[in-house]
């Protein structure tokens, strides 16, 4: 017998609760019980530990590190427990198969019939649980095995706490109205003069893509100034076909879009291409419906 087993899940839960709710009161509330309850069930914590891992004050309470260290080195066991009972239910009984699938918000409508290739035309059998959120959100779900799969963009995450399935460049260009590109052969000089004017349509700030197209803009000195901040890439493809202004969008989202007459593709220098990886939870087994999904995922 583990000398901590005395911290199960309870303890956790509600250690968690006090680092969210950075108050007892409302912790203790959240959990449905006493505060002095709550107290104990901490107390407990700290003494199987012999360190405290929470910072009392009189008017809020912090985490401490060997609190946050804790919390995080645990955060994957509820959803390993609920992994494994789901598997026993699906597999053992009755239960309907199912796989959870998060897409990042930076994907275009063009990117997902690849991903889905395999469930279509095999009249797949097993529920498809569809979510979207940050590349960032996504990644913490797989890390924490709360999905099992994900479609993200490559960007500063641990890639070391999941496992890549599949990865796939992705090339960026600049679409224009159809009656404002610059002039065809037109100078790098040129080329900067006429994205200084333009209204320009672009990702939030913290995004994947917005670091890649602020990267590229300081490599080549364009001066790129958002007119319009939106994160959905068809969106940004039917503004600039209606004239409202230019933008970096996936080359691949363009084979959606059937107006082509109604936009412009300018050259510019160098390339600019993010890669979009399919991840999954990295220290857990594979069913065999999750195993056929990701097998027939179409990804280049």
């Amino acid at each position: 017998m583990s000398e901590f087993a005395d911290i199960d899940l309870y303890k956790l839960d509600l250690l968690r609760f006090v680092a969210e709710c950075r108050s007892f009161t409302a912790a203790a509330e959240r959990a449905g019980i006493s505060q002095s309850a709550l107290s104990r069930q901490i107390q407990a914590i700290e003494a199987q530990l012999g360190v405290s891992v929470l910072i009392r004050t009189t008017r809020s309470v912090k985490i401490t590190e060997a609190g946050a260290i804790l919390l995080r080195e645990t955060e994957a066991i509820p959803n390993l427990l609920s992994g494994a009972i789901r598997r026993v239910r699906e597999e053992c009984g009755d239960a309907r198969k199912r796989i959870s699938v998060g897409l990042s918000s930076e994907l275009s409508l063009a990117h997902t019939p690849g991903i889905f290739h395999s469930s279509v035309r095999s009249r797949f059998e097993a529920k498809i649980e569809v979510s979207q959120g940050s590349d960032s959100l996504l990644f913490e779900r797989v890390r924490a095995n709360g999905l099992d799969l994900a479609i993200v963009c490559e960007s500063g995450q641990r890639l070391d706490q999941v496992e890549i399935m599949h990865r796939m460049e992705d090339r960026f260009v600049i679409l224009a109205p159809s009656g404002n590109p610059p002039g065809e052969g037109a100078s790098r000089s040129d080329l900067k003069t006429w994205a200084a004017t333009q209204h320009w349509m672009i990702p939030p700030d913290g995004s994947t893509t917005r670091e890649l197209i602020d990267g590229w803009a300081a490599k080549f000195g364009w001066k790129i100034s958002p007119g319009m901040v939106l994160e959905n890439f068809d969106l940004m493809i039917q503004f600039v076909a209606l004239g409202m202004g230019v933008a970096f969008v996936p080359r691949r989202a363009l084979s959606a879009f059937p107006r082509k007459y109604q936009i412009a593709r300018v050259d510019v220098p160098g390339k600019m291409s993010r890669d979009l990886l399919a991840i999954r939870p990295r220290f857990s087994s594979t069913p065999d419906h999750v195993k056929e999904f990701l097998e027939g995922i179409l990804f280049s």
